[in-house]
Formats: structure tokens, C-alpha cells, sequence
């Protein structure tokens, strides 16, 4: 496609089961790119008029002006910008600048000092997301049994949701997009938000597939026949289940009153979206239900590790005293706090809702 992939050719094969977003055109709504301009040998605009042999003559640049330029200050040095210039957000790909605050979220620790985001998951957590899986007719020899019961019967949808399953594999943030109608132009803030979501998402279910190292179902049941080949990375926690729930999470946010019945009940249009997200996956036969158990309860708990990132959340302290001071106020002019986890104006949670304030 024509913008560069953000994750690289190897994951489009199936998003890492969750590298889904930058890399698919629709999904980013646009968006520049690295521009390219060389600077090569032109014609100056009139031809020289030499007697004996008119001709176009090169055009210098930088140009030739009978003045000083650049402009120089009154000491005649250059530059005359100030040396500290504050980056834009515009400065980044969304993709590059999920990365600054995946660098804020791997430092950040939890309370006996160890790095917080990996003890979101425990040992047992896969083998109780199994556990919770009921079983379709009471005789199954074992809890995988139950579990491939499960995705033989939702084997049958494939032929009505096959297209838009194929769709999601790399295009998440594009159907988010669609429920509230914004792209990186329109509401930046909103969405370098949900591609941080996706960023953070794809990191934390990286690390914790490894931790559990569970076999693809198509492994152990071809009966299945997957009508695509499943991603070689383990399957516990799903990937797009985490991905599509943490920007569920964002969105229910930053859009709380223009769309949805807010985030506490699980359905908002954005939640029941990820559900669709998720469960397609099942669909396809590349996860087991508790997989997307285990992506939920991840998502859930790394939503208030997300809120601790500093770009996130924001907050400037401006006299001093170690305490920021620009609290964002709720309706009720009481300090914001969401999840547990104090917000600030000048971050990006902050800023994108500001994008989706009524003009005046």
C-alpha cells in the first residue's frame, strides 16, 4: 500500500495479532508522509540574451537575492530561531509517537517498586479463563474439548462475517474511526490516543503470549479447517481482543456524552464494537473464547497503567512544589480523576476531549 507499514511486512500476515492499524490506508484517515525533495539543476525563468549563442542559464539555489538571506539578526549570526523550539504533535507518525509513551509505560512500577506492567496477568489467570468456558453438552474429556466445541459452532458465521474478519486482521482503528467519524486531520489528539491503545496493546500481549505459550486451536483440531493461516505466536491473551478493548476504554473517555451510555456498564458503542472485534477471531477459528477472556481482563487492567503515562495524563507543575497544578475539573468542578489515576489538560486524554466540545 502506499504508506510505509508500521510494524513491518512480517505482521500484516495476520497483524500480530494485534500490529493492526497504521499500516492499513483507511484505518489512518489519511495522514502525511516523509517528504522527498531534491534539489536538481533548473532553467532560470527568461533566457539570457547572449549574441552569439542565447541560452537558459542555471538557477542557483539558494538564490542570489542582492540582500542578506537567510535573515540574519543584528549581530549578523545565524540562526536567529530560539535554540529550544517545543515539538509538535504533528512532528510524529501516530505510529512513532506511540512509541514515546510505550517508553513512558515500560518504566513505570507499582507499589513494591517492580515494573507494573508485568504483574497485570498472574500465573493462574489463563487456567481461570478456561475454567469459565460452560461446555455445549456435558461430556467433554477435557477443558480444550469445551473450547474447540465452542469455535466448531461459531464456524458458521464465516461465510456472512468472512470480509469484515479479513478487514479487522489489520484495519482496527478504521471501524473505531467509523463510529465517531475522525482521522488525524480532524481530531489528532483522539487519534494518537487510540493508536497509543494499539501500540500499548500489541506490547503488552506480546509479552504475556509468551508467558502463557498456548497452542492455536487449528493446531490441535483441523477439523476447524482456519480459512487463514493463524498467526505462529502463541494464542493467550488475544491480541485484538486487548488492542480493541483498550481503545474501547480511550474512546468511552474522550467521547463519553456525544456517543454511548458511558464506560461503566460495558455498552457503549465502543465496547460492544471490541466485543465484535474479538469474537470474530473466534469466527475464524485462530482463538478460544477464553482467549479473549484473557485480552479483556488485560486490556482492563492495563487501561489505569496507561493513564500513569505522562503524555496521557499530562500535568505542569508551575510553582514548584512537585505538584502539578492544571487538574483538569469533571462537570461538577471537582479534580478529574479516571480510574484512579489523576488527568491533567494538557494531556492527550484531556486534548482529544477538547476536540470533541461543541463550538461556540
Amino acid at each position: 500500500m502506499a504508506r510505509d507499514a508500521a510494524f513491518g511486512p512480517a505482521d500484516g500476515a495476520d497483524g500480530a495479532d494485534g500490529a493492526e492499524g497504521f499500516e492499513n490506508f483507511d484505518a489512518l484517515g489519511g495522514g502525511g508522509r516523509s517528504a522527498f525533495r531534491p534539489i536538481g539543476v533548473a532553467p532560470e525563468m527568461a533566457i539570457r540574451q547572449n549574441p552569439v549563442e542565447p541560452d537558459y542559464r542555471g538557477h542557483r539555489w539558494p538564490p542570489r537575492l542582492g540582500h542578506a538571506w537567510p535573515p540574519t539578526s543584528p549581530t549578523d549570526c545565524w540562526p536567529i530561531a530560539p535554540e529550544a523550539i517545543l515539538p509538535r504533535l504533528t512532528d510524529f507518525t501516530p505510529d512513532n509517537a506511540s512509541l514515546l509513551v510505550l517508553a513512558e509505560f515500560v518504566q513505570l512500577k507499582n507499589s513494591a517498586g517492580r515494573l507494573a506492567w508485568a504483574e497485570l496477568m498472574q500465573p493462574n489467570d489463563m487456567t481461570d479463563d478456561i475454567d469459565s468456558i460452560f461446555d455445549l453438552d456435558g461430556d467433554s474429556c477435557s477443558n480444550v474439548q469445551r473450547e474447540l466445541k465452542h469455535l466448531r459452532r461459531l464456524a458458521q458465521f464465516r461465510s456472512g462475517a468472512m470480509s469484515e474478519a479479513m478487514a479487522q486482521r489489520n484495519g482496527i482503528i478504521g471501524y473505531f474511526r467509523a463510529l465517531l467519524q475522525f482521522n488525524v486531520q480532524t481530531h489528532p489528539y483522539t487519534y494518537y490516543l487510540v493508536a497509543t491503545a494499539l501500540r500499548l496493546g500489541q506490547f503488552l500481549c506480546m509479552y504475556y503470549k509468551g508467558v502463557y505459550n498456548r497452542p492455536r486451536p487449528v493446531r490441535l483440531d483441523p477439523s476447524l479447517l482456519a480459512p487463514i493461516d493463524p498467526p505462529g505466536h502463541p494464542a493467550y491473551p488475544s491480541g485484538h481482543a486487548t488492542q480493541a478493548f483498550l481503545i474501547a476504554r480511550c474512546l468511552e473517555q474522550v467521547a463519553p456524552v456525544a456517543l454511548g451510555t458511558g464506560p461503566a456498564n460495558r455498552q457503549s458503542p465502543f465496547w460492544l464494537l471490541a466485543e465484535r472485534i474479538a469474537k470474530l477471531r473466534e469466527v475464524l477459528g485462530v482463538h478460544y473464547p477464553s482467549d479473549t477472556k484473557g485480552g479483556l481482563r488485560l486490556a482492563e487492567a492495563a487501561f489505569p497503567l496507561m493513564l500513569r503515562c505522562l503524555r496521557i495524563a499530562g500535568g505542569v507543575d508551575n510553582d514548584g512544589d512537585g505538584v502539578p497544578d492544571n487538574h483538569l475539573s469533571d462537570a461538577f468542578g471537582e479534580p478529574l480523576s479516571i480510574a484512579g489515576q489523576p488527568i491533567y489538560d494538557d494531556g492527550w486524554l484531556a486534548l482529544a476531549r477538547r476536540e470533541w466540545e461543541p463550538r461556540q
